[in-house]
């Protein structure tokens, strides 16, 4: 599989972001109460563009995100991925976000097997991790049902206080 490539689980549709997506990643990443749980500040027009730019060719980059869209419907989840990846350590760090009318529903549960599969298998890491938010209890529990155990912080970070948990190959359960 191409990191590239499309694919489907039971109800979500993984493709890579494109300029046809701006309105939703502007939608997901502006709104107040989504960056609530974001490192960053929301983000305009601009920068929506500069975030699918950024994700638009995968393979062979420390980084990717796809776009998840409901199979029926073809609406806007949200977003999932990698970045951060470091070589030498053989770690890398996963993000996603749910847009907020779909919190709750089930989907991380659904895809985090999915991007947690793709690292181990197509990254040769052996360590994935995750920063979340303090406060992000939903986020916390979906991880932790995976395995995913809180840990010392695996790289620096500026933002303001971050819970980070970890995943160690040797503990994943195909």
């Amino acid at each position: 599989m191409k990191l590239s490539e499309a694919f489907k689980t039971e109800r979500l549709h993984f493709r890579l972001l494109n300029v046809e997506d701006i309105d939703v990643v502007h939608r997901q990443f502006s709104d107040p109460e989504m960056c609530n749980y974001f490192s960053e500040p929301p983000c305009d027009y601009k920068e929506a563009k500069e975030i699918i730019e950024h994700y638009a060719s995968p393979e062979g980059k420390g980084h990717h995100r796809y776009g998840m869209f409901d199979i029926e419907t073809d609406a806007f989840i949200g977003t999932c991925g990698y970045h951060y990846r470091d070589r030498e350590l053989k770690q890398v760090e996963i993000g996603y976000d749910i847009w907020k009318e779909y919190w709750r529903q089930g989907y991380m549960s659904e895809a985090l097997p999915v991007l947690i599969k793709l690292c181990f298998e197509h990254l040769d890491v052996d360590c994935i991790y995750i920063l979340t938010h303090p406060h992000n209890a939903a986020s916390i529990a979906s991880v932790r049902k995976f395995g995913f155990e809180v840990c010392e912080p695996c790289r620096s970070v500026d933002e303001e206080p971050q819970v980070c948990m970890k995943l160690m190959r040797g503990n994943w359960a195909y």
